[in-house]
């Protein structure tokens, strides 16, 4: 990775210089191989949704860096640049996106941490030093470049094109997933045994006939996993349909279904547009009650996951006209309430809808009452608004809060 120029880290410390800061922590970001990762596969139909969004994570290694106070650790040490950079990026940058994925896709990193134990620690497996990697393995636990085979493979054994991988996998069954809850707090499913996930991948191996890198075999391996981690993104169309619309596409019964099939899908329907109006409710307990902090909850929620614009998350500060950090902390206590709510694939679909509906209604009777509180005489406003309790509020909005 290129180090900065003598004395730009320490000067722009000791200048003070915010602005120039946040540029240079946003070219490391930039930099680092999981960010450039997502960025390369975002726009892979097969993906979801890109975790990493530069501008956003640079606000949050930035405040990262202010709340740890490492900043004035780096200037009473007296640190080189080379060695501001190198504990910016290997330690603070990547601690926080390691942080990042456990949060928003733990099922993934779960997994993708056992399969790297088991292909490092079980007897059927074993590590090929191809021209190049030689005793590279050593200096790192789980490089994606190392590459793995079968034990009872010979030391010359020819490494194919991973470009044919995918193909050659199609006699591999795909596992069924195991629902016993582990765990400290007992929340977590298996998916699938270790003796098992060892199993799936001597048959994939065995499959490809070929030795594979650490990073061609996860993604092999997650082909036949029944993994799901819950993303929450825009609903809007590619075809511009206006939000009723959306509704009338997603209600759509499939021709060949049972009565009893459908009637099962409209009472997930109903359970799950329940449930956003509670979700709501809840972020409403979490503020006890308090209408202005409510308000910036949904507002916040509005903006980074239903807001067509997808501004950045500095742009969401400016709009809600809170801090940056604000946002952080309330993105985090909106996603650990969104982790309880485990829904099936299907729901999650009317959940996402309903909420985005909800969030609307309420917002526009939050701004028209706002217009209406701006023009009324001083002396006919017996309370402010900050004071109004959650209760109120729904009293006035009606039968769409009940």
């Amino acid at each position: 990775m290129k180090i900065l120029t003598p004395k730009t880290w320490n000067s722009l410390l000791k200048n003070n210089d915010a602005a120039s800061l946040w540029q240079a922590l946003n070219r490391v970001v930039s930099a680092h191989p999981l960010v450039r990762s997502a960025q390369r596969n975002q726009h892979n139909p097969s993906n979801p949704a890109p975790l990493f969004s530069t501008r956003d994570l640079t606000q949050d290694l930035y405040v990262t860096l202010l709340e740890k106070s490492r900043f004035d650790h780096y200037l009473s040490s007296r640190m080189s640049d080379a060695e501001i950079e190198r504990e910016i990026f290997q330690i603070e940058l990547t601690n926080l996106l390691i942080g990042r994925l456990r949060r928003q896709r733990p099922e993934n990193y779960r997994i993708i941490r056992r399969i790297n134990q088991v292909l490092e620690s079980a007897p059927q497996f074993r590590p090929y030093d191809q021209p190049g990697n030689r005793a590279r393995s050593t200096h790192y636990r789980h490089p994606a470049h190392v590459i793995y085979g079968l034990r009872e493979w010979p030391d010359n054994k020819r490494v194919k094109d991973s470009g044919t991988f995918q193909e050659l996998l199609a006699e591999v069954p795909a596992r069924l997933r195991n629902r016993r809850l582990v765990g400290c707090r007992g929340e977590a499913q298996v998916i699938i045994t270790s003796q098992e996930l060892t199993e799936l991948l001597a048959e994939i191996l065995r499959a490809i006939d070929s030795p594979a890198s650490l990073h061609a075999l996860r993604a092999l391996a997650l082909l036949k996993l029944p993994v799901y981690d819950v993303t929450m993104t825009t609903m809007e169309e590619d075809n511009g349909d206006e939000g009723h619309h959306r509704r009338r596409h997603y209600s759509l019964a499939a021709t060949d279904a049972s009565p009893e099939l459908m009637m099962l899908r409209r009472e997930q329907e109903t359970l799950a547009r329940r449930a956003a109006r509670e979700f709501l409710d809840r972020l409403s307990h979490l503020t006890r009650s308090h209408s202005q902090r409510t308000e910036r909850f949904w507002r916040v929620l509005w903006h980074c996951y239903f807001d067509p614009a997808e501004p950045s998350q500095l742009s969401i500060a400016e709009m809600v006209g809170i801090s940056d950090s604000s946002v952080s902390d309330y993105r985090r206590r909106i996603e650990g309430e969104m982790r309880k709510l485990g829904f099936a694939p299907d729901q999650l679909r009317f959940f996402a809808e309903e909420l985005d509906e909800q969030l609307q209604q309420r917002l526009r009777a939050l701004s028209a009452r706002h217009e209406a509180a701006r023009h009324l005489p001083e002396k006919t406003i017996s309370r402010p608004w900050p004071h109004y309790s959650y209760n109120s509020l729904a009293t006035i909005e009606g039968a769409s809060m009940v």
